[in-house]
């Protein structure tokens, strides 16, 4: 169930590819459909702002759990380093009431290795030994390059409230997805493949934006965000 919530909360992400050396402003403002068991239960709004290898994510999302009105907040700030092909999560504070109650700032280290989180006023302190540490906007950003370079195979270690999370993702191949707002895509397939219960869909023809996320083997809820619609802006 909590990765079903996870899944719901953070999988809409966005269509930006950093090159280090751009200094335009780009504003991107996405609005995801919230899916649960097939039933609409609210938006997932994403606002993005990008300069440079520099990104801030302001994300916040209302839906009902299990009858219960949930609300989600988080700002992140990550950044791309170009010789890598990687993104760093610098920091992250994460809010969210009703259907869990928690209140999150996470500070991880210029190595991307060493975290130092405040949960609910208790500090804890991580230290990976080769994983950067990530929250899910960074890792949604990672996934999507890792697509776009072709890759097929790629892990991710994701900072939760208690723990260091490892994923293991594998692309699976390219399927047409009939989408509700906009017609048949062609996308490239992505499972995580530990227990394979979540599923990735991104667009080449929108350059790799994610169009949809699901959890298909939710034991209670089966959750989904679909894209509805995006804007994008460069100065």
């Amino acid at each position: 169930m909590l990765k079903v919530a996870l899944c719901i909360f953070s999988c809409g992400l966005i269509s930006f590819f950093v090159r280090a050396e751009d200094t335009a402003v780009c504003e991107q403002k996405i609005i995801y459909d919230i899916y649960i068991n097939g039933f609409h239960t609210g938006e997932l709004q994403r606002q993005i702002i990008q300069k440079g290898a520099e990104l801030s994510f302001l994300t916040r999302s209302n839906m009902s759990i299990l009858g219960i009105g949930t609300t989600f907040y988080q700002t992140s700030n990550s950044r791309y380093e170009s010789q890598q092909k990687r993104y760093f999560t610098s920091e992250f504070y994460q809010v969210m009431t009703g259907f869990r109650n928690r209140t999150m700032k996470v500070n991880i280290s210029a190595n991307g290795l060493d975290s130092h989180v405040l949960l609910n006023d208790k500090i804890t302190k991580y230290r990976s030994k080769q994983y950067l540490l990530q929250d899910m906007d960074t890792i949604i950003m990672q996934l999507q390059l890792n697509v776009r370079l072709g890759k097929t195979h790629f892990y991710t270690l994701r900072q939760a409230t208690d723990e260091m999370e490892l994923f293991e993702y594998q692309v699976v191949g390219k399927e047409t997805l009939s989408t509700q707002n906009f017609g048949d895509l062609e996308t490239i397939k992505v499972v995580e493949i530990q227990d394979r219960n979540v599923t990735f869909w991104f667009a080449p023809s929108l350059n790799y934006l994610m169009i949809k996320a699901t959890n298909i083997k939710g034991w209670v809820l089966k959750g989904t965000t679909e894209l509805k619609t995006y804007t994008d802006v460069c100065v």
